[in-house]
């Protein structure tokens, strides 16, 4: 394995401190720190983790809050030509345990949290203080990264049962934000609230686009997300600020008083978005509806939403047009006469693969690796612009989070001790699209159940509705027939709360 450039993210970051490191580079409730401090620390941090033994190209794990530390741990571990692994301190200790056993990791930074961590893992604690505290230190020079350069490892959920792992390649992120960067109108008075988990492949956009130019960047917290106080966050005197979401976060917020200032440049992402929730901020300088899966970094198509089209009947507004180099090809469905299918994606985006397993690469990624099988239905308009027409498996979006139901069927057969279990997608007046699990088992106690799935699932996985019913319907061949559940009359399964799950994706997102 050959030794390549060092890596262009930490490339980037570095030239913006060369450019300006006086400059605010990172902001949290608890203070500000510039450019010089912030590559200053990165490269400490690496120097450290090279006296560990952490190589290039090794796997090293963030445990992160979202404080300004988190960011910087990811800049160290880059810096140091590894390659990261994020892991969300609001996962359940078995899912973090198992993500960060699968990617054979040398060593875990854990920042400002005190999450478990394997055994004869190497673990570093820090806090944001400690680690952005030597205001002396001479920055080092990036080390070289090997071939094919993966940047970072992110967890999706995966069909069968075990979440499983994103290559995706530093040429391909540090692409896409350098090409989103002049398309949104970023420049370095700009700055970005990031509200993402850092296990989430969108905070990868929302700490590099700013560090990027030299723009600031202000991690929102816990608290001050589950607050409401992101207004406060916006107000930027003149500054124009970009904010990145999913649609029902926004909606949730909006909901309950957030005052969007006029300089806001929203992007969404992860979900469809529909014409009512843009019409709510049309006041706001821009609105981009985002789409692409992790496999293919990030985004890979954009569309400028404001100013919403009055002669345009459509409640889903479109996903746009290529960004960042992607080759869009609509593969047509069976019986279909072409007005729709599935999406492949090619380009200077696409990953590396999945993380050790060849058989599953192989199968979503192809032509040797080059484009990527989405499993997304589209329909492109008269316009040329695409529009997200569902998904070809039982893949589906919660609150922007990827969640495969089979994943949470197997979870729940493993917990009840019987097969005779399903979850779909529901939707509901008050608590809207949710998981909806159905189990052949009338003495089944719910509330306990809910609770031993919490302590294996990511909150976004855990069905807000559980129904009891005398048998799951299955089709002439044996399968479960996931469109002939029927809630039971007078069922009166009480929903987690909406907002409650909602406060817990953005205070993990």
């Amino acid at each position: 394995m050959s030794l390549d450039q060092p890596d262009r993210l930490a490339t980037m970051v570095l030239k913006s401190a060369r450019e300006a490191p006086g400059r605010a580079a990172v902001q949290d409730s608890g203070g500000v720190w510039t450019y010089a401090e912030v590559v200053a620390a990165a490269s400490t941090l690496a120097r450290r983790l090279a006296t560990l033994g952490v190589a290039p190209g090794d796997h090293v794990g963030v445990l992160a809050s979202r404080r300004a530390g988190g960011p910087v741990a990811i800049l160290a571990v880059l810096w140091s030509g590894a390659t990261y692994v994020p892991v969300d301190p609001g996962w359940p200790a078995p899912r973090r345990a198992a993500v960060l056993a699968g990617a054979q990791v040398r060593a875990v930074l854990v920042v400002d949290t005190a999450g478990d961590t394997p055994e004869g893992v190497q673990r570093i604690d820090l806090t944001t203080p400690e680690l952005l505290g030597d205001r002396s230190a001479t920055p080092c020079a990036p080390r070289p990264r090997p071939r094919p350069d993966a940047a970072y490892v992110i967890f999706t959920s995966g069909s069968t049962g075990a979440p499983k792992g994103v290559e995706v390649r530093s040429t391909a992120a540090a692409g896409l934000v350098a090409s989103m960067v002049p398309l949104i109108g970023m420049t370095r008075d700009s700055v970005f609230v990031a509200l993402s988990s850092f296990a989430f492949d969108v905070s990868v956009f929302e700490i590099f686009a700013p560090w990027s130019i030299g723009g600031k960047l202000v991690v929102a917290t816990e608290l001050q997300t589950l607050a409401n106080e992101v207004g406060t966050l916006l107000e930027t005197r003149g500054r124009r600020t970009f904010l990145q979401t999913t649609p029902t976060v926004l909606e949730h917020l909006l909901r309950n008083g957030l005052d969007l200032p006029a300089d806001t440049v929203l992007l969404l992402a992860g979900e469809r978005l529909r014409r009512p929730l843009v019409a709510q901020v049309a006041h706001v300088e821009q609105v981009w509806n985002l789409y692409g899966p992790t496999e293919t970094t990030i985004y890979a198509t954009a569309h400028a939403c404001l100013p919403l089209s009055p002669d345009d009947p459509n409640a889903d507004l479109p996903i746009g047009t290529a960004v960042n180099g992607a080759v869009l090809e609509i593969r047509p469905l069976p019986g279909d006469r072409g007005e729709s299918g599935e999406l492949v994606i090619g380009g200077p985006g696409v990953a590396l693969g999945y993380l050790g397993q060849p058989n599953l690469t192989a199968e979503r990624f192809l032509d040797r690796g080059s484009r990527y099988a989405t499993g997304d239905v589209v329909r492109r308009r008269a316009d040329g612009l695409l529009v997200h027409a569902g998904r070809l498996d039982r893949q589906v979006k919660i609150r922007g989070n990827r969640v495969e139901l089979d994943e949470v069927e197997i979870a729940l057969a493993d917990l009840v001790g019987h097969g005779g279990v399903a979850v779909r997608l529901d939707e509901h007046d008050v608590v809207g699209a949710h998981l909806a699990a159905f189990v052949a088992d009338p003495h089944c106690d719910v509330p306990d159940l809910r609770r031993r799935l919490a302590g294996r699932l990511p909150a976004y996985m855990v069905p807000t509705r559980i129904h009891l019913v005398a048998e799951i319907p299955t089709t002439s061949s044996g399968k479960t027939d996931h469109r002939a559940l029927r809630v039971p009359e007078n069922d009166r399964a009480e929903p987690a709360s909406a907002a409650t799950a909602v406060h817990e994706e953005a205070g993990t997102r």
